[in-house]
């Protein structure tokens, strides 16, 4: 691929069949002789006024700010009808031109200090009939000049106005429309480019990409803007800074697109783009002229070149260790390479034309951004199919797991139940089976009286009533619990000849899952059923509270013997009590605790709770 675009780029950029400007088949008219002034101001008078000195052309003056004119001498044999055509270029700042003595070309300003740089561009003009005659012609320069130390002053290139016209037309558009348009085109690129910075991934390949395209516009505008308000030094300044910025977003955008760049690589070239700039200005204001130029060209031609050997290095070095998939977009930025090592080679050496990377840069930008977004946009589709497909498992994945579900529901509600029918057989035979075996052992002695066997039935039957009370709140919340317990103990004890106090201290609105609230209820039952039996005491009091952050405290006190009688009681009579309340604290994830408190005995659940518990439940 490579290969293949290397190919196809030079056989269009330097293609012999293709369109070359046909400079050879101008019938051109040659200058006899040249003459040349210094000017105290840039106008036709003082260049009237002025003796001229005869030189030969091309000539360049140096080095100070100067006013120049330049009288260029041909003959005619006959003025044509249709008039002469000439290509008005002149390396200076601005330029006026007359054609024996008649003003026919004059844009801007020409004063030092307010002058305007339209010299930088080349002019077709139309010299009518009129203008000329048979003979001796004359057309004069007068020119402008400061900031830049050389005016470099050639023959102008004159003929037949139609073959002028034809043979310099596609010069003209490649220097003037070419770049006009290309400047729009990097422009919009990168604005591009800065909006991938935000949505990108890799915002650094954005970044450089977006400063590429707009030094390039940078570039075009420095050839098309010529009313400048720096001055000569400042627009040298500029080139510089512009042509290097090029060579260097160049080379931090093809790191960048490596995916794997080169560690401080880019920051090393940023840090090095500034310190050069500054040694330019550097040198273009603080020394004297042509040196600080000079040097600054000097610099500029080193830079060019490492940076075109750079830029090389890192795609070769790439594409010898990483297996590249990005095909075209690899063969662009390798044409990229070539055209600005080819750059620097011919700023360096000047072996060759030059100009290749800046001539190719609009349109290889076009192509590079178009690849990437075709390979992205094939990217896109893909990931439209993919999800698609993903979308079509996923649905029927939340099929299987929704009857996943119901099969672990039914098992869970099967396991429920089998340990509800476990819980109750457990404080069947614990509670109302002991008492019943209790009451009929001691009626087949014969040593019970009906008042005893009275309050026997009559705590079997508040053991059931509890039982029921158990079942009922199995699915109600923590508060609602606490209410049904209070409703349906505060008689029992008090009727069993105990003071009742209870109290409720919850400030928050954290709950329980249902399960858990059950186990509360059961402890609670076995603490106060356990008091009653066992304490010997005449008050129960129970205070539920929030303890500390996340936990839930219930206290349950007597004011009975103390701890181990009471436990020593109610291991004799009670079976399982005790063992029955440490399980269902363990499975609660709570702390049980008998505290004596002489008198009397406390039991302390502590509880783990969480807000909306009972919501995720």
């Amino acid at each position: 691929m490579i290969l293949l675009m290397q190919g196809l780029f030079w056989g269009l950029f330097s293609a012999p069949w293709g369109p070359r400007p046909q400079l050879g088949a101008i019938d051109r008219i040659e200058f006899s002789r040249a003459e040349l002034a210094e000017l105290k101001a840039p106008t036709p008078a003082a260049a009237d006024a002025a003796p001229h000195e005869k030189i030969n052309l091309p000539y360049t003056d140096c080095c100070d700010p100067a006013y120049l004119s330049l009288r260029t001498f041909f003959d005619l044999a006959e003025a044509p009808a249709g008039g002469l055509g000439m290509v008005a270029y002149q390396q200076v700042d601005n330029f006026i031109i007359r054609v024996n003595g008649s003003l026919v070309h004059q844009v801007g300003e020409m004063e030092f200090g307010r002058q305007t740089f339209h010299g930088q561009r080349p002019y077709l003009l139309h010299l009518p009939a009129g203008l000329l005659k048979t003979g001796e012609n004359e057309i004069s320069f007068i020119t402008v000049r400061q900031g830049f130390p050389y005016t470099d002053l050639i023959a102008p290139l004159m003929g037949d106005h139609e073959q002028v016209r034809e043979a310099t037309a596609l010069r003209f558009w490649q220097s003037l429309d070419y770049r006009l348009l290309g400047g729009g085109l990097t422009f919009i690129l990168g604005l591009f480019a800065a909006i991938m910075v935000f949505r990108s991934q890799d915002r650094r390949f954005a970044a450089w990409l977006m400063v590429l395209c707009w030094s390039w516009t940078a570039f075009a505008a420095y050839g098309l803007v010529f009313d400048l308000p720096f001055g000569g030094t400042g627009r040298m300044a500029a080139f510089f800074a512009i042509n290097t910025l090029i060579a260097s977003s160049l080379l931090c955008f093809i790191d960048a697109w490596t995916r794997r760049p080169a560690l401080w690589g880019q920051t090393a070239v940023e840090v090095i783009w500034l310190l050069f700039n500054a040694a330019v200005v550097v040198c273009l204001y603080a020394m004297p002229m042509p040196e600080g130029f000079d040097l600054a060209s000097e610099g500029w031609s080193w830079f060019s070149l490492i940076a075109g050997v750079l830029v090389v290095a890192r795609l070769v070095w790439h594409f010898a260790t990483v297996a590249e998939d990005r095909h075209l977009e690899a063969a662009l930025l390798s044409v990229c390479a070539v055209c600005l090592a080819l750059d620097g080679v011919g700023e360096k050496f000047g072996l060759l034309a030059g100009g290749y990377l800046i001539d190719a840069a609009p349109l290889l930008l076009l192509a590079f951004v178009a690849a990437f977004v075709q390979r992205n946009f094939t990217l896109f589709r893909s990931a439209v199919g993919l999800n698609a497909m993903l979308e079509t498992r996923l649905r029927a994945r939340e099929v299987e797991l929704a009857k996943a579900h119901e099969r672990e529901r039914e098992l869970v509600d099967r396991e429920a139940r089998s340990e509800e029918r476990r819980r109750l057989m457990r404080d069947m035979h614990d509670g109302v089976g002991g008492q019943l075996v209790g009451l009929l052992l001691s009626v087949r002695r014969g040593a019970v009286d009906n008042e005893r066997v009275a309050e026997g039935l009559q705590g079997v039957m508040d053991e059931i009533r509890l039982m029921i009370d158990s079942v009922d709140t199995a699915g109600a919340s923590l508060d609602a619990m606490l209410a049904v317990f209070e409703t349906r103990v505060r008689p029992r004890v008090q009727d069993a000849g105990f003071d009742f106090g209870w109290r409720v201290e919850r400030t928050g609105t954290a709950d329980l899952a249902p399960q858990d609230v059950l186990q509360v209820f059961r402890i609670m039952q076995e603490a106060v059923t356990n008091a009653m039996k066992h304490s010997g005491g005449d008050r129960i009091d129970i205070v539920v509270s929030d303890h500390v952050d996340g936990e839930l405290r219930v206290r349950i006190s007597d004011n009975g013997r103390g701890t181990d009688a009471a436990a020593n009681d109610a291991s004799q009579t009670r079976g399982h009590g005790l063992g029955n309340m440490r399980s269902r604290a363990t499975a609660l994830g709570a702390r049980l605790a008998f505290l004596d408190e002489q008198p009397g005995t406390a039991v302390v659940l502590d509880v783990p709770i969480a807000v909306e518990v009972r919501q995720a439940a």
